[in-house]
């Protein structure tokens, strides 16, 4: 009886893990946050971003923040906003929506690491259900990686990695890595 309860909870370890997209380029700094999801009913159809603008000479944060808007699936208004982990720099960019449908996948861009600092993800562009493609209204440092696997379903669930900051003479990174949850 053992061996087939080690079995059933090894499958189901391996469906829950399949529900979760991710992107390869993700930065490796800082913790992960805890997943926040959708209420039962509820898809994610729009999304705004936290962002820390050029600070010059200064240190560069970049990327804080990702909030994600849920709402039934025929509807723009937002039942609730998941955020999960978010740096404390930068302010909330203005919301984009899909026209029509649900968010089913993203793509991050995000520096590469660097002996001068860091950013870690600097933008994020997320597809809809529909094909558009919506970008966010973060930095231009590095570059888009590959997109991730697509959530037939939507999306109904975001886990984010941030770095928080370290102090005056150490490098301060914000949002490097997300990880987006479908719905089954």
């Amino acid at each position: 009886m053992l061996p087939v309860l080690l079995l059933l909870g090894t499958l189901q370890n391996m469906v829950e893990a399949e529900t979760i997209i991710s992107v390869p380029n993700g930065g490796p700094w800082g913790g992960w946050g805890p997943m926040e999801v959708c209420g039962p009913d509820a898809l994610v159809r729009g999304f705004y971003i936290k962002v820390q603008g050029d600070q010059g000479i200064l240190d560069d944060t970049a990327m804080n923040g990702i909030g994600l808007f849920c709402t039934e699936p025929a509807s723009l208004e937002v039942l609730k906003i998941i955020k999960s982990t978010e740096g404390s720099r930068g302010s909330w960019t203005g919301a984009k929506w899909c026209n029509f449908g649900y968010i089913t996948s993203f793509s991050l861009r995000v520096q590469k690491p660097s002996w001068m600092g860091n950013t870690g993800a600097n933008n994020i562009k997320f597809m809809c259900s529909d094909g558009s493609i919506l970008e966010g209204d973060g930095m231009h440092w590095g570059e888009y990686g590959p997109w991730s696997r697509e959530c037939p379903y939507g999306v109904r669930g975001l886990q984010t990695r941030v770095l928080g900051d370290q102090g005056f003479f150490k490098d301060d990174v914000g949002l490097s890595d997300a990880k987006l949850q479908c719905c089954d």
